[in-house]
């Protein structure tokens, strides 16, 4: 349908403005049909005058009666969605002016129908032009192959909040939930709040009318149904953008580059599978997310009878898919060599591409962690992979995954950097670089050093049992001096805080590592990794004691005067309304002594 159709939130304007809008909108939804009105109608053929009840009846009759196989020509000449309507088009109007014309007289000749003229209906109330493109058969399967349903309703649970302005530039119906209450964004939710946002547009706000299930109409209950489909349909294309972004990042060799001089990394994987043998034997292994295939190189390496390598990159694919035939491991069935058999596509979709039968994997593989540990949502992936393939009691590797917390001190700033460039002060650049800082995370290296507090542990996964939900959570900590910390002015009493710093580390456990078990660490205690750490800077550093202080009832704490006995904070870290992304919250208070406390205001990051 060529016009676009928007329904709005409810706003406070003049009743005569409603009404007419109101009637607008009760005028444009005449336009629609309901899905009996489109089960009724009829497809005509384009070179005869048989009718079909399905676009699938009508171009499979083309394509048998005629040699003109639409979905086979769409795909081979690349054309698009004007491309295939002026394709319709002028095929009716040459069938029309030649009842003898046949696809075969094109063979020789230029694209005819890609003239614009071709972008006007042929023939009146073609109801050919307003399904071809939707229930086409390999589009669907194109489009289910980028996003997944299930990754569709995780988007929709994760969205409680809605743009306007967001909704507005989509060139499909685009729908708003009402959000009247909750709109204070200042505080972080603790949890995602399981919001499912499909039933949520079960009751939508019409111009200030709250439309409900008791007091809608069937004409309403038909807007709402197609606004459902609609709104899936913005979430859907946002997905299928970002994961082409994303796969197409990976189709870049620097970062392979990065990942596999990263030795931290690479020691950690390769004992983990090379030094188990009881686990590697004869085992079969997936590997999500392959990349060049180095860790199922490994696999087969290590004794795996059979290595599904899954790569949702098309040119990495490849590329492994080269590097395991000239290392002698890619499977071949014809000549029963080889065992890592690549797989190009999304795990979510992989029936689609290659049948392995229902928990039948006896290793499941995966280096899918990111900044800050769940920066990329990788997570999910592997997760479905370990509910559909997997054994029961089947190892995963790693198995365990913790985030810690830690506070840094001006060390870990820029600020000293610019206190003294060449013997000239230029600290009015640190001031403003701070308060970027305090808005914006930073992926950076810290030395151990940096470090002004005793660590904590903000959360910890076990692999082999969480659920994908537990990814959003909330967890509060507290942050103490550290005890030996040396301090250049001997008279001092205190340390200064200005932010902290997130990190983690991944564990090949004994339970399935049994003999030679080993930890991945991204620590600032620890050789540095391509993961870095994440920063998070204060929006003023608060001053901790290094010693009992002394309670002063009037002095603000966290300052030199009354230096705070500790640091309390909570984090929040929630998958983002934005796919593959993370939103982060921190409340910081800074603790007397005599318990009294000084809040500072919430933060709001987006990782």
């Amino acid at each position: 349908m060529a016009d676009k159709f928007k329904i709005v939130n409810g706003l406070n304007e003049d009743s005569d403005d409603d009404e007419g809008l109101e009637q607008k909108l009760d005028e444009d939804w005449e336009d629609w049909k309901t899905d009996e009105e489109y089960e009724a109608e009829e497809f005509i053929c384009l070179f005869c005058d048989e009718k079909y009840k399905s676009i699938e009846s009508v171009f499979k009759h083309c394509s048998s009666n005629h040699s003109f196989d639409f979905q086979s020509i769409k795909k081979t000449l690349s054309l698009n969605f004007y491309d295939s309507f002026k394709l319709i088009n002028y095929v009716r109007s040459q069938v029309a002016e030649n009842q003898g014309w046949s696809w075969s007289c094109l063979e020789n000749e230029k694209r005819c129908w890609e003239d614009d003229k071709y972008l006007k209906p042929f023939m009146n109330e073609d109801s050919l032009l307003h399904n071809f493109w939707v229930d086409e058969d390999d589009e669907e399967e194109d489009f289910a192959m980028a996003v997944d349903k299930e990754e569709i309703l995780m988007e929709l649970e994760n969205n409680q909040d809605v743009e306007m302005n967001q909704l507005m530039d989509e060139d499909i119906m685009d729908v708003v939930p009402s959000c009247k209450e909750n709109g204070n964004k200042d505080k972080f939710p603790e949890s995602n709040g399981s919001l499912d946002m499909l039933r949520s547009l079960e009751k939508v706000t019409l111009n200030g009318g709250v439309v409900g299930k008791d007091s809608e109409s069937s004409n309403n209950k038909e807007k709402r149904k197609l606004g459902k489909v609609s709104f899936a349909n913005v979430v859907a294309k946002e997905i299928k953008t970002v994961n082409e972004n994303y796969f197409g990042a990976y189709g870049k060799f620097g970062i392979h580059r990065e990942m596999i001089s990263d030795k931290v990394r690479m020691d950690a994987y390769r004992g983990a599978i090379l030094n188990n043998p009881s686990l590697m034997n004869n085992a079969t292994v997936m590997d999500v997310g392959c990349g060049t295939g180095i860790l199922s190189l490994f696999a087969a390496q290590a004794g795996a009878s059979r290595v599904y390598a899954i790569e949702g990159s098309e040119k990495m694919a490849s590329v492994a898919t080269q590097i395991a035939r000239e290392n002698g491991m890619l499977y071949d069935a014809e000549h029963c060599t080889g065992v890592v058999n690549i797989v190009q596509g999304m795990v979510e979709e992989l029936d689609k591409v290659v049948q392995i039968p229902p928990h039948s994997v006896d290793v499941l593989l995966s280096e899918w962690m990111g900044y800050c540990l769940l920066y990329e949502t990788m997570l999910t992936s592997v997760l479905y992979a370990r509910d559909r393939w997997l054994k029961p009691g089947g190892a995963i590797l790693p198995d365990t995954a913790t985030i810690f917390v830690a506070g840094f001190g001006k060390s870990g700033t820029s600020i000293p950097f610019w206190e003294n460039v060449y013997g000239f002060n230029m600290s009015c650049i640190s001031k403003e670089v701070v308060e970027d800082a305090s808005e914006n995370p930073i992926v950076d290296v810290l030395d151990s050093r940096d470090i002004v507090t005793q660590s904590a542990v903000l959360q910890a996964f076990d692999l082999a049992t969480m659920k994908a939900e537990e990814m959003d959570f909330t967890s509060s900590f507290e942050l103490e001096a550290k005890s030996d910390l040396s301090m250049t002015d001997e008279n001092s009493k205190s340390t200064w805080c200005y932010g902290v710093i997130l990190w983690f580390e991944t564990g090949f456990s004994s339970r399935f590592c049994k003999e030679m078990p080993t930890v991945l660490s991204t620590s600032p205690y620890s050789p540095s990794t391509h993961w870095s750490q994440t920063i998070f800077t204060f929006p003023e550093p608060i001053a901790l004691a290094l010693a009992k202080p002394e309670a002063d009832g009037v002095a603000k704490i966290g300052t030199e005067s009354y230096p705070a006995a500790k640091i309390q904070a909570r984090i929040s870290i929630v998958r983002a309304v934005e796919h593959r992304s993370i939103d982060i919250s921190l409340e910081t208070s800074a603790v007397g002594v005599d318990g009294r406390k000084q809040s500072y205001p919430v933060q709001i990051f987006n990782l």
